[in-house]
Protein backbone atom coordinates (compact mmCIF):
# COMPACT_ATOMS: atom_id res chain seq x y z
CA UNK A 1 0.00 0.00 0.00
CA UNK A 2 2.90 2.22 0.65
CA UNK A 3 4.17 2.17 -2.65
CA UNK A 4 1.17 2.99 -4.49
CA UNK A 5 1.09 6.43 -3.98
CA UNK A 6 4.87 6.48 -5.86
CA UNK A 7 3.62 4.51 -8.78
CA UNK A 8 0.84 7.18 -9.06
CA UNK A 9 3.16 10.07 -9.04
CA UNK A 10 5.59 8.52 -11.57
CA UNK A 11 2.97 7.56 -13.85
CA UNK A 12 1.76 11.23 -13.85
CA UNK A 13 5.01 12.43 -14.36
CA UNK A 14 5.82 10.38 -17.52
CA UNK A 15 2.53 11.82 -18.94
CA UNK A 16 3.11 14.88 -18.86
CA UNK A 17 6.59 14.16 -20.56
CA UNK A 18 4.45 12.90 -23.20
CA UNK A 19 2.17 15.72 -23.21
CA UNK A 20 5.07 18.24 -23.10
CA UNK A 21 7.02 16.85 -25.70
CA UNK A 22 3.59 16.53 -28.11
CA UNK A 23 2.96 20.32 -27.43
CA UNK A 24 6.91 21.06 -28.29
CA UNK A 25 6.72 19.19 -31.49
CA UNK A 26 3.22 20.44 -32.57
CA UNK A 27 4.06 24.20 -31.84
CA UNK A 28 7.59 24.25 -32.45
CA UNK A 29 7.25 27.43 -34.44
CA UNK A 30 9.55 25.89 -37.56
CA UNK A 31 7.90 26.01 -40.90
CA UNK A 32 8.72 23.01 -42.66
CA UNK A 33 6.19 23.08 -46.47
CA UNK A 34 6.56 25.45 -49.32
CA UNK A 35 3.63 27.96 -50.07
CA UNK A 36 0.88 26.85 -52.80
CA UNK A 37 0.68 28.74 -55.84
CA UNK A 38 -0.23 32.61 -56.34
CA UNK A 39 -3.91 32.84 -58.22
CA UNK A 40 -5.35 35.68 -60.47
CA UNK A 41 -2.00 37.01 -62.04
CA UNK A 42 -2.80 39.33 -64.58
CA UNK A 43 -1.41 42.38 -66.22
CA UNK A 44 -2.78 45.64 -66.41
CA UNK A 45 -1.29 49.34 -67.41
CA UNK A 46 0.46 47.48 -70.71
CA UNK A 47 2.32 49.98 -73.02
CA UNK A 48 4.69 48.87 -75.96
CA UNK A 49 7.37 47.86 -73.51
CA UNK A 50 6.39 47.48 -69.82
CA UNK A 51 3.24 46.19 -68.04
CA UNK A 52 2.08 45.87 -64.27
CA UNK A 53 1.54 42.24 -62.85
CA UNK A 54 -0.98 41.78 -60.33
CA UNK A 55 -2.13 38.72 -58.10
CA UNK A 56 -3.56 36.85 -55.04
CA UNK A 57 -1.30 35.72 -52.35
CA UNK A 58 -1.90 31.89 -51.89
CA UNK A 59 -4.02 30.62 -49.27
CA UNK A 60 -4.14 27.70 -46.76
CA UNK A 61 -0.63 28.00 -45.57
CA UNK A 62 0.72 25.53 -43.18
CA UNK A 63 0.65 26.17 -39.78
CA UNK A 64 3.85 28.48 -38.66
CA UNK A 65 4.23 29.20 -42.19
CA UNK A 66 3.62 33.18 -44.10
CA UNK A 67 4.77 34.33 -47.19
CA UNK A 68 7.98 35.88 -47.50
CA UNK A 69 8.25 37.14 -50.57
CA UNK A 70 7.31 36.37 -54.36
CA UNK A 71 9.82 35.65 -57.53
CA UNK A 72 8.50 36.74 -61.00
CA UNK A 73 9.36 34.73 -64.21
CA UNK A 74 9.35 35.91 -67.71
CA UNK A 75 9.11 33.10 -70.43
CA UNK A 76 10.33 30.78 -67.72
CA UNK A 77 13.31 32.85 -66.51
CA UNK A 78 12.98 34.60 -63.17
CA UNK A 79 13.39 38.38 -63.48
CA UNK A 80 13.20 39.74 -59.98
CA UNK A 81 11.61 40.04 -56.79
CA UNK A 82 8.63 41.47 -54.56
CA UNK A 83 7.90 41.67 -51.50
CA UNK A 84 3.92 42.18 -52.23
CA UNK A 85 1.53 40.87 -54.72
CA UNK A 86 2.36 43.27 -57.52
CA UNK A 87 5.58 43.85 -59.96
CA UNK A 88 6.30 46.59 -62.62
CA UNK A 89 7.63 44.72 -65.91
CA UNK A 90 10.34 46.94 -67.91
CA UNK A 91 12.39 46.60 -70.94
CA UNK A 92 10.25 44.65 -73.21
CA UNK A 93 9.79 44.87 -76.67
CA UNK A 94 7.06 46.42 -79.07
CA UNK A 95 4.42 44.31 -80.24
CA UNK A 96 5.41 41.41 -78.35
CA UNK A 97 3.99 38.60 -76.52
CA UNK A 98 5.38 37.34 -73.60
CA UNK A 99 4.42 34.60 -70.84
CA UNK A 100 4.52 35.39 -67.11
CA UNK A 101 4.45 33.58 -63.84
CA UNK A 102 5.12 34.29 -60.07
CA UNK A 103 6.01 31.77 -57.10
CA UNK A 104 5.66 32.61 -53.40
CA UNK A 105 8.07 32.07 -50.59
CA UNK A 106 8.29 31.15 -47.11
CA UNK A 107 10.93 29.98 -44.57
CA UNK A 108 10.82 26.47 -46.05
CA UNK A 109 11.66 27.67 -49.56
CA UNK A 110 10.13 28.45 -53.00
CA UNK A 111 6.71 27.26 -54.14
CA UNK A 112 5.28 26.27 -57.16
CA UNK A 113 4.51 29.05 -60.19
CA UNK A 114 1.02 30.25 -60.52
CA UNK A 115 -0.05 29.54 -63.80
CA UNK A 116 0.72 31.54 -66.23
CA UNK A 117 -0.41 35.23 -67.51
CA UNK A 118 0.50 35.94 -70.89
CA UNK A 119 0.87 40.16 -72.19
CA UNK A 120 0.98 41.27 -75.58
CA UNK A 121 2.60 44.61 -75.67
CA UNK A 122 1.80 47.73 -77.44
CA UNK A 123 3.39 48.73 -81.12
CA UNK A 124 6.20 50.95 -80.68
CA UNK A 125 5.11 54.89 -80.82
CA UNK A 126 1.74 54.15 -79.51
CA UNK A 127 0.32 56.75 -76.35
CA UNK A 128 -0.89 55.18 -73.42
CA UNK A 129 -3.14 56.36 -70.95
CA UNK A 130 -3.09 54.82 -67.64
CA UNK A 131 -5.48 55.22 -65.08
CA UNK A 132 -4.62 54.36 -61.39
CA UNK A 133 -5.39 54.92 -57.44
CA UNK A 134 -2.78 54.90 -54.63
CA UNK A 135 -4.04 54.80 -50.85
CA UNK A 136 -2.19 57.86 -49.28
CA UNK A 137 -2.65 58.43 -45.43
CA UNK A 138 -5.89 55.74 -45.42
CA UNK A 139 -7.70 58.05 -48.37
CA UNK A 140 -7.93 56.22 -52.10
CA UNK A 141 -6.42 59.01 -54.19
CA UNK A 142 -6.77 58.41 -58.08
CA UNK A 143 -4.78 59.47 -60.85
CA UNK A 144 -4.03 59.43 -64.52
CA UNK A 145 -0.66 59.49 -66.50
CA UNK A 146 -0.54 59.55 -70.20
CA UNK A 147 2.95 58.36 -72.10
CA UNK A 148 3.75 59.66 -75.36
CA UNK A 149 5.08 57.24 -78.13
CA UNK A 150 7.97 58.39 -78.27
CA UNK A 151 9.72 59.13 -74.57
CA UNK A 152 13.56 59.63 -74.24
CA UNK A 153 15.32 57.21 -71.59
CA UNK A 154 15.15 60.26 -69.30
CA UNK A 155 11.69 62.09 -69.86
CA UNK A 156 10.94 64.89 -67.97
CA UNK A 157 7.15 64.98 -65.84
CA UNK A 158 4.47 67.51 -65.48
CA UNK A 159 1.54 67.46 -63.46
CA UNK A 160 -1.42 69.07 -64.12
CA UNK A 161 -3.64 70.10 -61.11
CA UNK A 162 -7.31 70.52 -61.89
CA UNK A 163 -10.21 73.54 -60.72
CA UNK A 164 -12.77 72.61 -58.20
CA UNK A 165 -14.68 69.84 -59.90
CA UNK A 166 -18.44 67.89 -59.45
CA UNK A 167 -18.01 64.31 -59.86
CA UNK A 168 -19.84 61.36 -57.92
CA UNK A 169 -17.34 58.28 -57.26
CA UNK A 170 -15.54 56.08 -59.03
CA UNK A 171 -15.86 59.19 -61.36
CA UNK A 172 -13.24 61.84 -60.93
CA UNK A 173 -11.59 65.10 -62.23
CA UNK A 174 -8.53 62.67 -63.15
CA UNK A 175 -9.90 62.84 -66.89
CA UNK A 176 -10.42 66.51 -67.63
CA UNK A 177 -9.31 67.49 -70.99
CA UNK A 178 -6.58 70.57 -70.40
CA UNK A 179 -4.94 70.11 -74.28
CA UNK A 180 -1.29 69.10 -72.79
CA UNK A 181 -1.51 65.78 -74.29
CA UNK A 182 -0.41 67.44 -77.34
CA UNK A 183 2.53 69.08 -76.37
CA UNK A 184 3.36 66.21 -74.46
CA UNK A 185 3.44 64.50 -77.61
CA UNK A 186 5.66 66.99 -79.06
CA UNK A 187 7.85 67.37 -76.38
CA UNK A 188 8.46 64.07 -74.90
CA UNK A 189 7.25 64.32 -71.46
CA UNK A 190 4.80 62.39 -69.05
CA UNK A 191 1.70 64.32 -68.18
CA UNK A 192 0.33 63.27 -64.79
CA UNK A 193 -3.41 64.15 -63.76
CA UNK A 194 -3.97 63.45 -59.84
CA UNK A 195 -6.87 63.96 -58.38
CA UNK A 196 -7.86 66.41 -55.29
CA UNK A 197 -10.79 64.95 -52.43
CA UNK A 198 -13.83 64.30 -52.75
CA UNK A 199 -16.92 66.40 -50.27
CA UNK A 200 -19.38 63.66 -50.22
CA UNK A 201 -21.07 66.68 -48.78
CA UNK A 202 -20.89 69.04 -51.48
CA UNK A 203 -20.22 66.95 -54.45
CA UNK A 204 -16.74 69.33 -55.12
CA UNK A 205 -13.24 67.94 -55.40
CA UNK A 206 -10.92 70.62 -53.86
CA UNK A 207 -7.94 70.48 -53.02
CA UNK A 208 -6.14 71.31 -49.84
CA UNK A 209 -4.22 75.13 -50.57
CA UNK A 210 -3.33 77.39 -47.90
CA UNK A 211 -5.36 77.69 -45.09
CA UNK A 212 -8.41 75.86 -46.17
CA UNK A 213 -8.23 72.65 -43.52
CA UNK A 214 -11.80 73.68 -42.62
CA UNK A 215 -13.63 72.70 -46.25
CA UNK A 216 -13.17 69.02 -46.32
CA UNK A 217 -14.86 65.99 -44.15
CA UNK A 218 -13.11 63.67 -41.89
CA UNK A 219 -13.88 61.13 -44.73
CA UNK A 220 -11.67 63.28 -47.05
CA UNK A 221 -8.79 63.83 -44.64
CA UNK A 222 -7.41 60.51 -43.58
CA UNK A 223 -5.29 60.08 -40.65
CA UNK A 224 -3.32 62.87 -40.75
CA UNK A 225 -0.43 61.01 -39.75
CA UNK A 226 1.82 60.13 -42.60
CA UNK A 227 4.76 62.55 -42.93
CA UNK A 228 4.95 65.08 -43.58
CA UNK A 229 0.97 65.93 -42.84
CA UNK A 230 0.92 69.34 -43.34
CA UNK A 231 -2.57 69.72 -43.39
CA UNK A 232 -5.60 67.43 -43.30
CA UNK A 233 -6.39 66.17 -45.84
CA UNK A 234 -2.52 65.48 -46.52
CA UNK A 235 -2.80 66.86 -50.47
CA UNK A 236 1.25 68.23 -50.35
CA UNK A 237 2.37 64.46 -48.94
CA UNK A 238 0.17 62.74 -51.64
CA UNK A 239 1.87 64.63 -54.56
CA UNK A 240 4.88 63.87 -52.85
CA UNK A 241 4.89 60.15 -52.95
CA UNK A 242 2.95 60.01 -56.26
CA UNK A 243 5.99 62.25 -57.70
CA UNK A 244 8.37 60.11 -56.28
CA UNK A 245 6.89 56.70 -57.33
CA UNK A 246 6.33 57.40 -60.44
CA UNK A 247 9.99 59.31 -61.01
CA UNK A 248 11.28 55.59 -60.01
CA UNK A 249 8.55 53.99 -62.12
CA UNK A 250 9.41 55.40 -65.60
CA UNK A 251 12.66 56.46 -64.97
CA UNK A 252 11.87 60.76 -64.44
CA UNK A 253 14.41 63.10 -64.78
CA UNK A 254 14.75 64.30 -61.22
CA UNK A 255 15.54 68.13 -62.31
CA UNK A 256 12.58 68.47 -64.90
CA UNK A 257 9.62 67.77 -62.54
CA UNK A 258 7.30 70.31 -62.85
CA UNK A 259 3.40 71.54 -61.85
CA UNK A 260 1.00 73.58 -63.17
CA UNK A 261 -2.82 74.23 -62.04
CA UNK A 262 -6.02 75.84 -62.28
CA UNK A 263 -8.08 77.81 -60.02
CA UNK A 264 -7.85 76.05 -56.75
CA UNK A 265 -5.21 73.71 -58.14
CA UNK A 266 -3.13 76.84 -58.99
CA UNK A 267 -3.60 77.58 -55.34
CA UNK A 268 -2.48 73.97 -54.61
CA UNK A 269 0.49 74.57 -57.24
CA UNK A 270 1.31 77.26 -55.21
CA UNK A 271 1.83 75.47 -51.92
CA UNK A 272 3.68 72.39 -53.71
CA UNK A 273 6.20 75.53 -54.90
CA UNK A 274 6.59 75.71 -51.20
CA UNK A 275 6.72 72.59 -49.77
CA UNK A 276 7.94 70.26 -52.50
CA UNK A 277 10.29 72.57 -53.83
CA UNK A 278 13.33 70.04 -53.12
CA UNK A 279 11.62 67.69 -55.96
CA UNK A 280 10.03 69.98 -58.17
CA UNK A 281 11.78 72.62 -60.42
CA UNK A 282 9.36 75.13 -61.40
CA UNK A 283 5.41 75.56 -61.33
CA UNK A 284 3.35 77.52 -63.41
CA UNK A 285 -0.47 77.98 -61.40
CA UNK A 286 -3.12 79.95 -63.27
CA UNK A 287 -5.74 81.85 -61.48
CA UNK A 288 -4.88 80.87 -58.33
CA UNK A 289 -3.27 82.87 -55.49
CA UNK A 290 -1.19 81.45 -52.74
CA UNK A 291 -3.59 81.09 -50.09
CA UNK A 292 -7.28 81.66 -48.54
CA UNK A 293 -8.31 82.57 -45.16
CA UNK A 294 -11.36 82.95 -42.90
CA UNK A 295 -10.56 86.14 -41.14
CA UNK A 296 -10.98 89.15 -43.38
CA UNK A 297 -7.13 90.99 -44.35
CA UNK A 298 -5.53 92.42 -42.53
CA UNK A 299 -2.99 90.83 -41.49
CA UNK A 300 -2.70 88.41 -44.77
CA UNK A 301 -1.71 84.51 -43.87
CA UNK A 302 2.08 83.62 -45.22
CA UNK A 303 3.30 80.05 -45.67
CA UNK A 304 5.97 79.21 -44.24
CA UNK A 305 10.02 79.34 -46.07
CA UNK A 306 9.80 77.34 -49.30
CA UNK A 307 12.12 74.65 -48.93
CA UNK A 308 13.83 75.53 -51.94
CA UNK A 309 14.40 77.91 -54.61
CA UNK A 310 11.62 76.75 -57.28
CA UNK A 311 11.03 78.94 -61.00
CA UNK A 312 7.55 80.13 -60.85
CA UNK A 313 5.39 81.35 -63.62
CA UNK A 314 1.90 83.01 -62.75
CA UNK A 315 -0.70 83.69 -65.03
CA UNK A 316 -4.19 85.47 -64.12
CA UNK A 317 -7.10 86.64 -66.20
CA UNK A 318 -7.95 90.62 -65.67
CA UNK A 319 -11.39 89.54 -65.09
CA UNK A 320 -11.58 87.12 -63.04
CA UNK A 321 -14.70 87.36 -60.45
CA UNK A 322 -14.09 84.00 -59.01
CA UNK A 323 -10.72 84.18 -57.59
CA UNK A 324 -10.84 88.24 -57.27
CA UNK A 325 -7.23 88.94 -58.08
CA UNK A 326 -6.98 92.38 -56.26
CA UNK A 327 -9.35 93.14 -53.51
CA UNK A 328 -9.41 90.67 -51.29
CA UNK A 329 -12.38 89.08 -52.25
CA UNK A 330 -13.76 86.15 -51.50
CA UNK A 331 -14.75 82.37 -52.99
CA UNK A 332 -16.67 79.48 -51.42
CA UNK A 333 -14.82 75.93 -51.23
CA UNK A 334 -17.45 72.84 -50.01
CA UNK A 335 -19.79 76.19 -48.20
CA UNK A 336 -16.75 78.28 -45.82
CA UNK A 337 -15.87 81.29 -47.44
CA UNK A 338 -12.05 82.24 -47.99
CA UNK A 339 -10.63 85.83 -48.12
CA UNK A 340 -8.14 85.87 -50.86
CA UNK A 341 -4.64 87.17 -50.76
CA UNK A 342 -3.91 89.67 -54.03
CA UNK A 343 -1.34 88.67 -56.41
CA UNK A 344 0.98 91.30 -55.79
CA UNK A 345 1.08 89.13 -52.45
CA UNK A 346 2.03 85.99 -53.83
CA UNK A 347 4.10 87.74 -56.27
CA UNK A 348 5.94 89.50 -53.56
CA UNK A 349 6.31 86.25 -51.56
CA UNK A 350 7.75 84.22 -53.95
CA UNK A 351 10.35 87.52 -55.19
CA UNK A 352 11.40 87.30 -51.51
CA UNK A 353 11.91 83.38 -50.88
CA UNK A 354 13.99 83.69 -54.26
CA UNK A 355 16.18 86.63 -53.31
CA UNK A 356 15.35 88.05 -56.57
CA UNK A 357 16.95 91.51 -56.98
CA UNK A 358 15.60 92.93 -60.29
CA UNK A 359 12.66 93.44 -61.20
CA UNK A 360 10.96 94.43 -64.62
CA UNK A 361 9.22 97.03 -63.05
CA UNK A 362 8.44 98.66 -59.96
CA UNK A 363 4.33 99.35 -60.36
CA UNK A 364 2.28 97.05 -58.71
CA UNK A 365 0.56 94.38 -60.19
CA UNK A 366 -2.84 95.77 -59.10
CA UNK A 367 -3.97 99.78 -58.20
CA UNK A 368 -7.22 100.54 -56.98
CA UNK A 369 -8.31 96.80 -56.08
CA UNK A 370 -7.74 95.91 -59.99
CA UNK A 371 -5.40 95.20 -62.73
CA UNK A 372 -2.98 97.69 -63.11
CA UNK A 373 -3.58 99.26 -66.61
CA UNK A 374 -1.71 98.80 -69.43
CA UNK A 375 0.65 96.68 -67.35
CA UNK A 376 1.35 93.19 -68.99
CA UNK A 377 2.64 91.60 -65.84
CA UNK A 378 6.05 91.62 -64.19
CA UNK A 379 9.64 89.70 -64.06
CA UNK A 380 12.03 89.07 -61.27
CA UNK A 381 15.47 87.87 -62.28
CA UNK A 382 19.39 88.09 -59.92
CA UNK A 383 17.73 85.52 -57.48
CA UNK A 384 20.01 83.62 -55.37
CA UNK A 385 20.06 80.42 -57.00
CA UNK A 386 21.46 80.63 -60.82
CA UNK A 387 18.54 80.18 -63.43
CA UNK A 388 15.73 80.65 -61.01
CA UNK A 389 13.28 83.47 -62.22
CA UNK A 390 9.97 84.60 -60.80
CA UNK A 391 7.08 85.60 -63.51
CA UNK A 392 3.48 87.29 -63.89
CA UNK A 393 1.71 87.33 -66.56
CA UNK A 394 -2.12 89.40 -66.29
CA UNK A 395 -4.31 87.23 -69.21
CA UNK A 396 -5.90 90.32 -70.76
CA UNK A 397 -9.81 90.31 -71.17
CA UNK A 398 -9.83 87.06 -69.65
CA UNK A 399 -12.00 85.54 -66.77
CA UNK A 400 -11.98 82.46 -65.22
CA UNK A 401 -10.96 80.07 -67.22
CA UNK A 402 -7.87 77.84 -68.46
CA UNK A 403 -6.67 79.13 -71.87
CA UNK A 404 -4.94 76.09 -73.58
CA UNK A 405 -3.23 78.26 -76.28
CA UNK A 406 -1.02 79.04 -73.45
CA UNK A 407 0.53 75.72 -72.69
CA UNK A 408 3.26 76.34 -74.80
CA UNK A 409 4.66 79.03 -73.51
CA UNK A 410 4.27 77.46 -69.95
CA UNK A 411 6.03 74.14 -71.45
CA UNK A 412 8.82 76.61 -72.48
CA UNK A 413 9.11 78.25 -69.47
CA UNK A 414 8.77 75.70 -67.29
CA UNK A 415 11.34 73.46 -68.93
CA UNK A 416 13.57 75.88 -69.98
CA UNK A 417 14.29 76.08 -65.71
CA UNK A 418 14.94 72.47 -64.64
CA UNK A 419 16.54 71.95 -61.41
CA UNK A 420 20.14 73.53 -60.78
CA UNK A 421 22.55 70.97 -58.85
Amino acid sequence: MGSLPVLILLASFVLMLACGSSNNSSGSGTCTTVPGAPTGLAASNTTDSGATLNWTAPTGLAADCSVTGYTIYENGNSIGTSTTPSFNVTDLSPSATYSFTVAASDAAGLGVQSSAASVTTGAAGTPVTINATMVWDGVTRYYQVYLPGVLPPNPPMLLMLHGTHLDVPPANPTTIGWSWQSVADQYGFIEVQPASTYNANTGEWNWNSYFMDAAFTAAESGTCTSPPASACPDDAGFLRALITSLTSQYNVNPNMVFVAGFSSGAQMTERVGVELSDLVAAIAPTSGQMEGQQSAPPPVLVPGSAVASISVQEWQGTLDTVLPPCNYGTTVYSGVTYYLDTVDDTFNYWVGQNQCSALQTTQTLCTNGAATPGLSGNVATGCSQSGVEVQFIWEQGIAHTWQPQNNMARWQFLSSHPKQP
